[in-house]
C-alpha cells in the first residue's frame, strides 16, 4: 500500500522543517522525514550551541575589558560544567519546538526513518511506500575528515562530537 503526499521532505533540519511549514501552510499534504534527529545540525551540534558557546565567550571577555567603559573589569570564575549545562538548555530550547509532536500539530506527518527512493516518485521509510510528485531532499551535512597524516592516530573532534566533550 503506498500513501500520497503533495510534498515529501527528506530531511529534517532547519532547511527542511522551514520548507515543510511552507507547504503546510499553503494546505500541502506534507510528509517530512528524518533518519536522525529532527533539528539536524543546526540544532544539535552547529548553530545553536556554538552560538551559546560564542554568547559565553563574549560575555566573560565584556567582564575582562569593562574598564574600557568606566567599570571596573573583573576576571570570570568559569565553571565548565555551568557551561555545558546551559549550551545543552539552549539546544533543548529551541528542540522544543522542532519536536515530533509539535511539528506534527502544523498538518505534517513526521516520519522517523531512512528514506530509500524506489522510483522517481516513489520512496520506503520503514516497510511504508510513500508517493509524492515532489521531493524536497535536504539531508543537512556531515563533518569532512582530512586525509591528514596521523589524524587517525590521535583523539581530534568535530563538530557532532565536540559539544559531548566531558568537564
Amino acid at each position: 500500500m503506498s500513501e500520497d503526499y503533495k510534498l515529501v521532505v527528506i530531511g529534517a533540519g532547519s532547511a527542511g522543517l522551514t520548507a515543510a511549514a511552507f507547504a503546510g501552510e499553503l494546505g500541502a499534504k506534507v510528509a517530512l522525514i528524518e533518519k536522525a534527529k529532527i533539528g539536524g545540525d543546526c540544532t544539535w551540534t552547529g548553530c545553536v550551541p556554538s552560538k551559546a558557546l560564542l554568547k559565553i565567550a563574549k560575555v566573560a571577555h565584556s567582564m575582562r575589558t569593562a574598564d574600557k567603559f568606566g567599570i571596573e573589569a573583573v576576571d570570570p570564575k568559569v565553571d565548565m560544567k555551568q557551561v555545558k549545562d546551559h549550551i545543552k538548555n539552549t539546544v533543548l530550547g529551541v528542540y522544543e519546538d522542532e519536536t515530533p509532536e509539535v511539528v506534527s500539530k502544523r498538518g505534517i506527518e513526521v516520519i522517523e526513518g531512512t528514506a530509500t527512493f524506489i522510483d522517481a516518485h516513489t520512496i520506503e521509510v520503514n516497510g511504508r511506500q510513500i508517493k509524492s510528485k515532489n521531493f524536497i531532499v535536504a539531508t543537512g551535512a556531515k563533518p569532512l575528515i582530512l586525509p591528514i597524516e596521523g589524524l587517525s592516530d590521535i583523539d581530534y573532534h568535530t563538530n557532532e562530537t565536540f559539544f559531548d566533550n566531558e568537564v
